[in-house]
C-alpha cells in the first residue's frame, strides 16, 4: 500500500490550516477595513466559487482514484 496519497493530503491540510491561522492573527488582519465589510457580497461570492471549483477537483480525483 502506497502512503503517497495520504501523507499528501495530511500535509496539504496542514499547511492550509497553519496558513489560515497565521493570515488571521497577522497584524494587517486586525485592522479594520470598512471597504471589505462594504463589499461582503462580492467577497462570499468568489469564496463560493473557491469552494465549488474544490469540491469538483476533489471529486473528479476521487472518482480518478476509483477507477484506478
Amino acid at each position: 500500500m502506497s502512503w503517497l496519497p495520504y501523507i499528501l493530503i495530511i500535509g496539504i491540510a496542514l499547511v492550509g490550516g497553519i496558513a489560515t491561522v497565521i493570515i488571521g492573527n497577522s497584524k494587517a488582519n486586525q485592522t479594520s477595513n470598512p471597504e471589505y465589510d462594504r463589499r461582503t457580497k462580492q467577497n462570499l461570492s468568489r469564496l463560493t466559487y473557491v469552494y465549488v471549483g474544490a469540491i469538483v477537483l476533489g471529486m473528479g480525483g476521487l472518482i480518478l482514484y476509483l477507477v484506478n
